[in-house]
């Protein structure tokens, strides 16, 4: 299974166009691994989690083609995850449509956004949206892929219920547990029915403060990792990976070298726009 981190970070572009501190400064001199659009994961090249902004020009430039996409699931409606514009551009030309999975305060917004963009029309982009509820699951393909959705601990503005999920395929597991603080108990239950090849986990605060609930701070997260390893979660040489990291906003963000060594130091990947890591 093929994990492509084409945006890795939390609600805001980083360098930030509009922040003139000196981190931001230097990432755009620099536009190396510092850089991060919104978080989202491509899996296999045709399961994406997550539309960002800039989710287009971003794999444009990394020389990735999203035409074979024929899933797109949907953590919750909040801007940095889920833009409609993504999709009002997609044109999906094949006779087969795009499935998009979301919960139901995203379907609910999309209907409000197809009043305001008459090029957003469902039926002509060929998009069938289908609403999912936490604990339920998705098969596709004939069992080629089987989706578990989690409830996530983040925002519930306007009743919404954010999701979280593991993706299993070809014996492959993979938790994706981005924009959540620590689980909830039935969440930590489903979780514990599995083992996992790659667990991709929130880590927005890291050392800017302590957070757990919504998002993670390092103290939590590392926590969570020691969790998954007492109850013997984690297959042997499988992948801890942290993502949606946040731009401190006082100028000395750690570079993404210094913050990758810090991680290092827990047995923990920090995933960069661009990575690409099999499993």
């Amino acid at each position: 299974m093929e994990l492509l981190f084409l945006g890795t970070g939390a609600g805001e572009l980083f360098p930030s166009a509009f922040c003139d501190c000196d981190a931001c400064a230097q990432a755009v001199q620099e536009r190396g691994r510092q850089a991060r659009i919104g978080s989202c994961l491509l899996i296999d090249r045709s399961y994406l989690i997550d539309v960002p902004p800039n989710l287009g020009l971003a794999a444009v430039q990394r020389g990735v083609s999203l035409a074979k996409v024929t899933h797109i699931f949907v953590t919750h409606s909040h801007q940095d995850h889920f833009d409609p514009c993504v999709l009002a551009a997609t044109r999906h030309g094949s006779s087969s449509p795009l499935r998009i999975f979301c919960n139901e305060r995203t379907s609910e917004l999309l209907s409000v956004y197809q009043q305001f963009n008459r090029f957003f029309d469902p039926q002509k982009l060929n998009l069938e949206i289908s609403v999912i509820e936490p604990f339920d699951t998705v098969c596709e393909g004939d069992g080629d892929i089987v989706v578990t959705t989690l409830l996530a601990d983040h925002d519930t503005t306007g009743g919404e219920k954010p999701l979280i999920f593991i993706f299993e395929r070809d014996g492959k597991t993979v938790l994706y547990a981005c924009d959540t603080g620590w689980f909830p108990e039935k969440t930590w239950r489903e979780i514990g029915r599995h083992r996992y090849d790659a667990v991709v986990l929130d880590c927005t605060f890291h050392e800017i403060r302590k957070c757990r609930r919504g998002h993670l701070s390092l103290e939590p997260f590392v926590e969570l990792k020691k969790r998954f390893e007492s109850y013997s979660l984690l297959k042997s040489g499988a992948k801890f990976i942290a993502q949606h990291i946040s731009h401190k906003h006082s100028g000395d963000d750690p570079s993404h070298e210094a913050l990758r060594e810090k991680f290092l130091g827990y047995g923990v990947d920090l995933a960069y726009d661009g990575m690409v890591v099999e499993i």
